[in-house]
């Protein structure tokens, strides 16, 4: 539908169908003064898309997850699309604006990053300052099961640009997934980055132990690493990781990308594999990737599509003393459970799951929160100000009406790799 300024608008979407979503105004919206304490009112103003949004989308109402509860449906939100057992709204990374304030350092006009609404109505946050300057934690009680990250926005930096901003919208939770994977997964000092089970710590510290996960797990000096789906985000910047983000002597000695063919030239022309291969070169490619592995293997599946995973697992398993499988994500239009998230289930499988969320979490109650965040942060500018993935593009959208133009073009596979969507709202 088209909306104007003057109107505010959200996307709404079906939750057992993520393609089934449209933009819906508020035409009775009706603003009343903010005079809650320790809050602000605020607007989504620049929004990215990726295929993590229909993961939003379609896995949100899993109550440990809870994407779907993040902002309320609004009293003004016509019918049918207020039936909240069908519908739901979700959440994009980017920047919004405070645009009321009851708070001494948020006032009108400051940007923050974070976890946004898709619409362009205002939202009412209950905030406390954070472990670090510059950072605030929303703290209302509809949004106390999420997992912290979605709960933590940051004041936009001094001198932070459009295009700046855009890059933080589109990828740099996929970079931080991928700097903990590289750091703490993998680890390769103890001392400095104590290693961490991919999914985390105990899903229920002091009744259940954390997962085992040792220095021998962690370690891929000399070995083979191969990446399925790695044209994405996430992959894409753990590759990067992998060769420039640790000492020479603790890297791997090859990085694979498999991928698909329409992905291939993108994958090569970033410069950050040693080879790059398809699904369907197994019977060729693995003999010849493992032959030049030393005793371990460590396969990361970022969402393969079919059963792709399976196959390599089982290609590359006979080929190595130790295959180390490590789930990343999921297949972006997904409905049945795989045989590799099956096993993430099974002890002594070789193949476990990563858990962004939980990893974050971890290092930060190993390292504090003051000594993580700012290496974190300090990392992702570093990737910025190196350019980024060579040849991958932003490509800007202005409207709401544009962002659901875009939702349905990216749910039909219709972007390559190389694009990735911004959009001002």
């Amino acid at each position: 539908m088209n909306t104007t300024a003057a109107t505010p608008a959200i996307q709404v979407i079906n939750k057992s169908d993520h393609t089934d979503q449209r933009v819906v105004a508020l035409s009775d919206h009706v603003a009343t003064p903010l005079t809650a304490a320790d809050s602000v009112r605020v607007r989504s103003r620049l929004l990215a898309l990726t295929t993590n949004n229909f993961t939003y989308a379609m896995l949100g109402s899993i109550r440990p997850l809870s994407w779907h509860y993040v902002w309320k449906m609004p009293a003004a939100l016509p019918a049918p699309f207020n039936n909240t057992e069908k519908y739901c709204r979700i959440s994009a990374w980017g920047y919004g604006e405070v645009v009321e304030s009851t708070v001494a350092g948020l006032p009108a006009g400051t940007q923050l990053y974070g976890y946004w609404p898709l619409g362009t109505a205002t939202e009412d946050m209950r905030v406390a300052p954070g472990p670090v300057a510059g950072m605030w934690h929303e703290t209302s009680e509809h949004r106390s099961r999420l997992i912290p990250i979605y709960n933590r926005y940051t004041v936009a930096t001094a001198g932070a640009t459009r295009e700046t901003k855009g890059w933080d919208a589109l990828m740099r939770p996929q970079f931080e997934t991928a700097y903990m994977l590289n750091r703490f997964a993998l680890s390769w000092d103890a001392a400095a980055s104590p290693p961490i089970h991919p999914l985390g710590g105990s899903p229920a510290p002091g009744l259940v132990p954390d997962p085992v996960w040792t220095a021998e797990d962690a370690d891929v000096a000399g070995a083979l690493v191969v990446l399925l789906a790695p044209s994405g985000k996430t992959g894409l910047a753990l590759a990067r990781q992998l060769r420039h983000g640790r000492p020479a002597a603790a890297r791997p000695r090859k990085v694979v990308a498999v991928g698909s063919e329409r992905s291939r030239a993108f994958a090569v022309g970033t410069g950050f594999f040693d080879d790059v291969v398809l699904y369907d070169d197994m019977a060729d490619a693995a003999p010849t990737a493992a032959a030049s592995a030393s005793k371990k293997i460590v396969l990361v599946n970022f969402g393969a599509r079919g059963d792709a995973g399976e196959k390599w697992m089982e290609a590359l398993r006979a080929r190595c003393e130790r295959l180390q499988v490590v789930v990343v994500g999921s297949e972006p239009v997904a409905k049945a459970r795989r045989v590799l998230s099956s096993l993430t289930q099974e002890e002594g499988s070789g193949v476990v799951q990563a858990n962004a969320g939980g990893l974050r979490e971890k290092a930060i109650a190993l390292l504090s929160a003051a000594v993580y965040l700012p290496q974190q942060t300090a990392a992702w500018e570093g990737f910025k100000a190196e350019g980024a993935v060579p040849g991958l593009r932003l490509e800007w959208g202005q409207g709401l009406d544009a962002l659901s133009h875009g939702w349905d073009r990216l749910a039909k596979g219709e972007y390559g790799p190389e694009v990735g969507l911004v959009y001002e709202v």
